[in-house]
């Protein structure tokens, strides 16, 4: 979807991208940084065609069915709001797949299946009990909008109340993405399901009612403001002239900072999809939170004797035990009895050590082969030389997409994905386990490109250059 916001430097409308953090005016070339794009935003949508066109073609086919005296003696420009949930799911599987062997015999294996996928999901914010549209599809996909405003929605327009909470939008989306589809050769034993970057928003979408009078009777026909389909509903439009307000609407402006240094007043470098900005200048890092900057302790891994110059990827590094219903993990040797490595280790210095998850935080196109990379990188539990350098001018750092919060319920994930579909004690303590995180970093490490893959520095683990979405 494409916003469409005001530049507040020169006026001109400029559309700006649902997934974009950074503005920059193709007119006046400001660049600003849009505040309030993590929290609930409202947004409406503009109909296609006036009232009277569509009522026009509305009683034209209307007639066209048998002769009749028909007439439009009231129309209105109706907004419903939908709630709209967009995010990334990741879904993890552990069961038993049955199937039939060459002799006939039917037989099973073990299952673990990862399913990551894009997921936007609308559906009504108001009692929708006698109302046929229950969901906007796909088609918002390809949809301009624009911020909640009454006059541009227009003063005359009516809003049907709001009545569905964020709490019960929330409950709504968390159990749509449980659903689960049966299937007589697949066994579930146990699964997770994250909604990850999940995004919560209101889409006012535009309706026509017209009042018909047919020979004195009196009928009411609600019109899709987009396809002009005529939809089953039922509204009173007498009490909505009495509330214009609409109800309560959690509206939150799009506000914009300077998008610079708040402590040197540098600008930041033009990276349109990051939510964590290095300043360059005095080696700082800031996020925007609640409207204004607020920093990011951060430290980075240097490669002392690169042969070639690095990619410094972002990773969320979470210090956590595993607290399972009859005991918990907090060291690494405890962790690795859950998650054993097929190589001798020295017990004693590893009864000592936190046990550390590491989320990639820069933006992937292939989640599984990056989840992957994450089981490997997280289950050698590395030990890396860091700091806050002098100077990052040089340095090739990737853009930080995923925030803190995402970051520690993708470490769910991650525990299911170290997980082995044959390893059942390892299955059964992580079924009924949680995670409590007692320190978070930010943390960049270098990577050298071979060929298809990038390289870790220290650990020589690859990763496909393909998979990630690196500017």
């Amino acid at each position: 979807m494409e916003i469409a916001i005001t530049c507040p430097q020169c006026g001109a409308e400029v559309d700006l991208a649902e997934e974009d953090t950074v503005f920059r005016c193709l007119y006046c070339g400001s660049t600003l940084k849009p505040t309030g794009r993590n929290r609930v935003q409202s947004f409406f949508i503009s109909p296609r065609e006036t009232a009277q066109k569509v009522g026009r073609a509305l009683i034209h086919a209307l007639k066209s069915k048998g002769p009749r005296e028909l007439h439009i003696s009231e129309h209105h420009l109706l907004y419903a709001p939908y709630w709209r949930v967009n995010g990334m799911i990741f879904q993890w599987l552990f069961g038993r797949r049955y199937f039939n062997t060459p002799n006939g015999d039917r037989s099973w294996e073990d299952l673990k299946k990862l399913r990551a996928t894009p997921w936007v999901h609308t559906f009504p914010a108001f009692d929708a009990s006698k109302w046929s549209l229950f969901s906007l599809g796909l088609r918002v996909q390809a949809l301009k909008i624009w911020p909640f405003n009454r006059a541009k929605m227009g003063q005359d327009s009516l809003l049907l109340r709001q009545t569905i909470s964020f709490k019960d939008a929330a409950d709504h989306a968390k159990k749509s993405i449980t659903k689960q589809a049966a299937s007589a050769s697949v066994q579930i034993e146990m699964a997770i399901s994250e909604l990850i970057g999940e995004r919560y928003s209101l889409l006012y979408f535009p309706f026509y009612c017209f009042k018909l009078s047919n020979n004195g009777r009196k009928s009411m026909l609600i019109v899709d403001g987009l396809s002009h389909k005529v939809i089953k509903g039922e509204v009173n439009v007498d009490n909505l002239k009495s509330n214009t307000s609409g109800g309560n609407i959690p509206y939150r402006p799009m506000n914009f900072l300077p998008y610079c240094c708040p402590n040197c007043g540098w600008e930041f470098s033009f990276r349109p999809h990051t939510v964590i900005h290095f300043c360059k200048s005095c080696c700082s890092a800031w996020q925007e939170h609640g409207g204004r900057y607020v920093s990011v302790p951060y430290r980075i891994s240097l490669d002392d004797n690169p042969i070639e110059k690095n990619k410094y990827l972002a990773f969320w590094r979470l210090s956590l035990v595993i607290k399972a219903p009859d005991r918990e993990y907090g060291t690494v040797k405890e962790f690795y009895e859950l998650f054993p490595l097929p190589r001798l280790l020295d017990q004693e210095a590893l009864k000592d050590r936190k046990i550390s998850f590491y989320i990639p935080a820069f933006r992937i196109r292939n989640a599984i082969i990056v989840d992957t990379f994450a089981s490997r990188l997280t289950k050698m539990q590395p030990t890396f030389n860091e700091s806050q350098p002098d100077s990052i001018e040089e340095l090739d750092l990737s853009d930080v997409w995923l925030q803190l919060k995402e970051a520690k319920e993708m470490a769910h994930v991650l525990l299911y994905s170290m997980t082995k579909a044959t390893h059942r004690r390892t299955k059964e303590v992580v079924k009924g386990a949680h995670l409590h995180i007692t320190e978070t970093r930010l943390l960049c490490l270098p990577f050298t490109e071979r060929g298809i893959y990038l390289r870790e520095v220290q650990t020589d683990l690859a990763l496909q250059r393909n998979a990630l979405d690196l500017d």
